[in-house]
């Protein structure tokens, strides 16, 4: 199947695997690549201080939102991951720069019973690695490969960048209410 009408616009050429796809499939690559791209353009573009706190904590809000939504895919991929352009992955250093060294305590696992000791987490650190994380889905996508990005999106957003942003969120939440009282 072909996405719907409005979003043929933002779908690549598409690779022969990808007409096993399910529709809905493919509209939600669609649709999260679509946001992919804005979060990957905002924090490639945008120098972020203070005054954006509100800005990030929305963008990962949305980001962790859309990726619970998305279908459950399997991939057969496995050659290896995309490479993130260093003036890319530079200016989205560089841009995050003002939230490294934003420390907070987090457990890796919440579970009551479990003597986990609190670690450090960086909002910085957690900026950095979702971006990386949604730029290589996106490049997958890029590349024609809506399942491998679907696939990618969701697997990390499950096992690495969910938990980066969800931290964030928090530590956010947290720090600034508290720096503002």
């Amino acid at each position: 199947g072909r996405a719907k009408a409005g979003f043929a616009s933002f779908v690549p050429p598409l690779k022969s695997n990808v007409r096993l796809m399910k529709e809905d499939h493919l509209v939600a690559a669609v649709q999260f690549a679509e946001l992919a791209r804005e979060f990957s353009n905002w924090v490639e573009q945008t120098m972020l201080a203070e005054e954006h706190e509100v800005s990030v904590a929305r963008w990962l809000a949305r980001l962790h939102a859309a990726a619970l939504a998305l279908p459950e895919v399997d991939s057969g991929y496995c050659d290896g991951l995309p490479e993130i352009q260093d003036a890319h992955f530079q200016a989205a250093r560089a841009n995050v720069a003002w939230f490294s060294g934003m420390y907070y305590r987090e457990c890796f696992d919440p579970d009551p019973l479990l003597a986990d000791e609190p670690v450090l987490g960086d909002v910085g650190d957690d900026l950095l690695d979702t971006y990386q994380d949604i730029k290589r889905g996106l490049l997958h996508f890029d590349r024609s490969e809506p399942i491998e990005a679907l696939w990618f999106w969701s697997f990390n957003h499950q096992i690495h960048w969910g938990r980066h942003a969800v931290g964030a969120m928090y530590a956010l939440q947290c720090l600034t209410r508290r720096d503002h009282e």
